[in-house]
């Protein structure tokens, strides 16, 4: 499989998780054959005023490679300046999260909220895939809600 020009052996993925996604279980994940690991959410403002603690979630080391970080926020300019920082890192694809329906996320307009604002979704993929050269994928919810539906409700079934 690839995504990008990231080789990726097989399907099985360790998918960002806050507070579970640490060093070691990074390492472990390779015994287990998962062939691609994500960092924990990173808020893109935590890397842009240089929180200690978002700084954290970004460690990583070639060994664990492949290796996504996951981006949220809500401006496309500091979401694409912050991409540009992760280009001389030992990190494989950014994620961006469209996902996270946490109050505290969703109140400033970021992770499943973007989902109620597709144009600015598109800025922020466009920020990013222009800003540096790492494949730009979306982690993304059907909707925010059962009012604003995004993506495909129903897939049919081939039986």
């Amino acid at each position: 499989m690839k995504i990008g020009n990231v080789e990726i052996e097989n399907n099985v993925f360790l998918a960002p998780m806050a507070g579970v996604t640490e060093k070691q279980l990074k390492k472990i994940r390779k015994k287990m054959k998962c062939d691609l690991v994500y960092s924990e959410m990173v808020s893109a403002k935590g890397m842009f005023y240089e929180s200690k603690n978002t700084h954290k979630l970004l460690e990583s080391d070639e060994k664990e490679r492949p290796v996504a970080v996951q981006l949220f926020g809500s401006d496309p300019v500091i979401m694409a300046q912050m991409a540009k920082r992760l280009e001389d890192m030992p990190i494989d694809i950014i994620d961006v999260n469209m996902g996270c329906p946490a109050p505290k996320i969703v109140k400033n307009g970021e992770g499943s909220a973007l989902m109620k604002t597709p144009e600015l979704v598109g800025k922020i993929v466009k920020a990013l895939v222009e800003s540096q050269k790492k494949p730009v994928t979306i982690k993304f919810r059907k909707g925010f809600d059962d009012d604003c539906i995004n993506a495909a409700a129903e897939v049919d079934m081939i039986t």
